[in-house]
């Protein structure tokens, strides 16, 4: 078992309710660029594929504002100009600040961040710029607010209130490892790319397990110099110790992919792949406080203050799958496609979500990149290749789902299948996995003070009749007519349960009348 050490911020005491809010709060895009110098002795003549991915590497708050830095990781797959094919990595560094009145030295702010696209912007320079969108979701603590204790001559309603409190924070990392045999078909590795996904996270007393899988696009050579692509499914399974984590947990978590390392193994004649990955999130617990909802006073008024307060519920990350198939027509300006040899999803990015009857719909468009082969007029086959962007709408049924509900998606391209029809017509189908957390928000209302009053009038008659209205409690009726709940059972033997609107009820008050 791997062990996470961490802080317990999970710190309440009995009567305190100390509430842990999770929301987004906006989001910010950045342009970066990447600039190559094609100063070598083999220039690049051709940019195959080129895949953006933002690195996360520090996130600091202060009031009103949060500070993000990492690096962007270029990924390109290039024809040089002795016509070898080979990929490249460059690292782009990139700052961005993000302003919101609700961010305090003290805030925990989550941030998750896509490439939304990946331009060309001059093939004489090799410059290139990626569009790359931070989502930001803020945690706060809300203001505590204490459960008064009972007081002598106070009649009170308790209940247990529930209520998220959050106990730890997950920053954790990892790696998988596999192989693949060299051989005539898979000669020569070009280029590798990688998501991650999780199907499932278990929690446990004192740690967590979380069950997932990595997608690794690969792009290859054979012998015969011929091109071709290939998605590998490894699965994995990390138990990762964690303080205050139980059985009841709800963990939220983000995957993470890093630079994938490839090595050839000349003895056993294999390629072994590495692929690191981080885990980021929470872990909530629920908490219980016994709360007073309602009091009064037989003798004295009573003077309540009330507190609301927003809970949410947070449910631990789960997986569901989807599928979409479309046709599309490539330019004109392209040559026709002979033969599709590789597929490499780029970049992915959700325009919208709706949430309705149990169904969530998420609408958005993912980018391919297509390396085919065309013919020339004398019958030689030409590598090129495009970008594609491919519009989707998944629908995904969850039966849990209300429309308040917020929810916090993560969509993974699980595989990518093209045909090729006529030479500019391409059907199209993409495998989905969506890794989703439910929040779900609640209102309750507690009583945080009390406050003993002036005694009351005493009442000049002996019993008092009261008619019932609909969906009284005892309790109600009880503090309308000024006695205890026992009393007023005792006094209405044969009272009906429930009660009934216009029930008959009678309070006898023989202490409290006045002869003289």
């Amino acid at each position: 078992m791997n062990c996470l050490r961490g802080y317990n911020l999970d710190n309440n005491e009995n009567n305190e309710i100390k509430l842990v809010t999770k929301k987004k709060i906006g989001e910010n895009q950045l342009n970066n660029s990447l600039n190559l110098e094609n100063s070598g002795k083999v220039k690049i003549t051709k940019i195959l594929t080129i895949n953006a991915k933002p690195i996360i590497e520090k996130i600091d708050t202060s009031n009103a504002e949060v500070k993000v830095s990492g690096f962007v990781e270029y990924d390109l797959l290039v024809v040089l100009e002795n016509n070898e094919i080979n990929s490249i990595t460059e690292k782009s560094p990139y700052s961005l600040s993000f302003e919101s009145k609700e961010i305090t030295d003290n805030s925990i702010v989550d941030v998750n961040a896509n490439a939304v696209e990946v331009n060309n912007v001059s093939d004489q320079t090799l410059s290139f710029n990626s569009v790359i969108n931070f989502q930001f979701y803020l945690i706060t603590f809300v203001p505590t607010i204490k459960c008064p204790e009972e007081m002598e001559g106070v009649l009170v309603k308790t209940k247990e209130v529930s209520f998220s409190s959050l106990t730890n924070n997950v920053n954790y990392n990892f790696q998988i490892s596999f192989d693949e045999v060299k051989d005539s078909r898979f000669n020569k590795i070009l280029y590798t790319s990688s998501e991650a996904s999780i199907r499932n996270i278990v929690p446990s007393n004192e740690y967590f397990t979380v069950n997932g899988e990595v997608y690794t696009t690969i792009v290859f050579q054979n012998e015969d110099g011929l091109i071709k692509s290939v998605v590998k499914e490894n699965e994995f399974s990390e138990e990762v110790e964690v303080n205050g984590t139980n059985k009841d947990s709800s963990i939220y978590l983000n995957v993470l992919t890093k630079e994938i390392e490839v090595v050839e193994n000349l003895e056993n004649k294999t390629f072994s792949f590495t692929v690191p990955l981080e885990l980021k999130g929470q872990i909530f617990n629920r908490k219980t406080c016994k709360t007073i909802l309602d009091a009064y006073s037989i003798n004295n008024e009573v003077q309540l203050t009330t507190s609301s307060f927003e809970d949410q519920s947070f449910s631990s990350t789960k997986q569901i799958n989807g599928s979409i198939s479309t046709t599309a027509n490539i330019d004109e300006n392209l040559s026709p496609i002979d033969k599709v040899l590789a597929v490499i999803p780029n970049n992915l990015y959700v325009l919208n979500q709706i949430i309705k009857n149990g169904n969530l719909l998420l609408e958005g468009i993912v980018n391919l990149n297509i390396i085919y082969y065309s013919l020339d007029e004398e019958g030689s086959e030409i590598l090129n290749s495009f970008d594609i962007d491919v519009p989707f709408s998944l629908n995904f049924n969850i039966d849990e789902l209300k429309e308040n509900d917020n929810v916090i998606n993560n969509l993974i391209i699980r595989d990518v299948n093209i045909k090729n029809k006529l030479g500019k017509e391409l059907e199209i189908f993409i495998d989905f996995k969506n890794n989703y957390s439910i929040i779900t928000n609640s209102t309750n209302a507690v009583v945080s003070e009390i406050k003993l009053g002036e005694e009351k009038e005493k009442e000049n008659y002996a019993l008092e009749v009261y008619l019932a209205q609909n969906e009284e409690s005892l309790w109600d009726i009880a503090k309308k007519l000024n006695i205890t709940v026992e009393d007023l059972v005792n006094q209405n033997e044969e009272l009906s349960m429930p009660i009934q609107n216009g029930e008959k009820i009678v309070a006898y008050k023989q202490n409290n009348v006045d002869f003289e």
